[in-house]
């Protein structure tokens, strides 16, 4: 497993997503769950509702950038500011199978699934750094990783 894989998936899949705010002035931040695919290359995915001023901004402006809450294990996380979002044209059901298998007690926190009100939003990440008690690596790697 590769260094970003390996903290992506001991993290506690919280994530902080930065977006530029509406009026281009100011950065804007939220937390969020994230999931990844089974087969992690790298993207994961988060949810929000349709409405949100998230989605507004990232319709606005796609490019995003992220940190991951530290995990518990080698207390890691994973950083990009070079990262795009794009609205999927999908239904949460889609991927609520990952968020519900890797967040415990995530259905309880979002609620009614059926609903129109969700997107899925699949965040696509070109570098990153990971850090973690093991040390700092990138992604993609390079030769001194």
């Amino acid at each position: 497993m590769s260094p970003v894989e390996e903290a992506l998936r001991l993290g506690v899949h919280v994530v902080n997503i930065a977006t530029l705010s509406l009026d281009g002035t100011h950065p804007s931040n939220r937390f969020t769950y994230y999931a990844l695919p089974e087969t992690l290359t790298n993207f994961f995915y988060i949810t929000t509702f349709r409405q949100s001023t998230k989605v507004k901004e990232i319709e606005k402006n796609p490019h995003v950038s992220f940190t991951t809450a530290p995990s518990d294990e080698k207390n890691a996380w994973v950083g990009s500011n070079d990262a795009i979002a794009e609205m999927l044209d999908t239904p949460i059901q889609t991927v609520s199978h990952l968020f519900e298998d890797q967040i415990d007690g995530w259905h309880n926190t979002v609620g009614d699934l059926d609903s129109n009100d969700w997107v899925v939003i699949k965040i696509t990440f070109a570098s990153a750094m990971i850090v973690s008690q093991d040390g700092v690596s990138y992604f993609p790697e390079t030769e001194d990783d």
